[in-house]
């Protein structure tokens, strides 16, 4: 009686601990490892730059034109697990591809997710999208301006031999 009672103590011990191993690896797979942020042009002085945030808490910016920091940048921040929780709430994985407004000369908000190996990228042409697009926007811009940022030397141009 005591043997059949370990055994099946044994066994419920270790159907748990599968269980609990097999939602874990889902949970990882399931988990979102990168996000970024594109700002693109207008025909006046919008600013342009991409923003590319890590789950290990790296940010990357890279500034092209009407910034004050122009050039690649590096840094560390927190906030990554709460901006994921922030757009999985906001099921940014269902929501369209592309907002646009029918007017020219307005800027984009380009933001892409990586979950999983797979990745969803929205165009939201003119701030047209839904409110929740815009609050992952601006969350985005929050976690990069409570960055400090180091400036990386620029890659070196390679030039063909002669």
């Amino acid at each position: 009686m005591m043997k059949r009672l370990l055994m099946v103590t044994v066994l419920v011990l270790i159907s748990q601990l599968t269980a609990t191993a097999q939602r874990v690896a889902r949970r990882e797979k399931e988990q979102i490892t990168e996000v970024t942020l594109e700002r693109t042009a207008c025909f006046g002085t919008c600013p342009v730059y991409k923003v590319t945030l890590q789950r290990d808490g790296t940010v990357i910016y890279e500034g092209t034109r009407f910034v004050s920091m122009m050039g690649t940048y590096k840094g560390q921040a927190y906030g990554f697990d709460r901006l994921a929780e922030f757009i999985l709430a906001q099921d940014y994985f269902n929501l369209n591809d592309n907002y646009s407004a029918n007017v020219t000369d307005l800027p984009s908000a380009i933001t892409s997710v990586l979950r999983g190996g797979q990745r969803k990228t929205i165009r939201d042409y003119g701030g047209t999208g839904p409110i929740g697009l815009w609050g992952i926007e601006t969350a985005i811009d929050g976690i990069l301006r409570n960055t400090k940022l180091e400036k990386l030397p620029p890659a070196p141009t390679v030039r063909p031999r002669k």
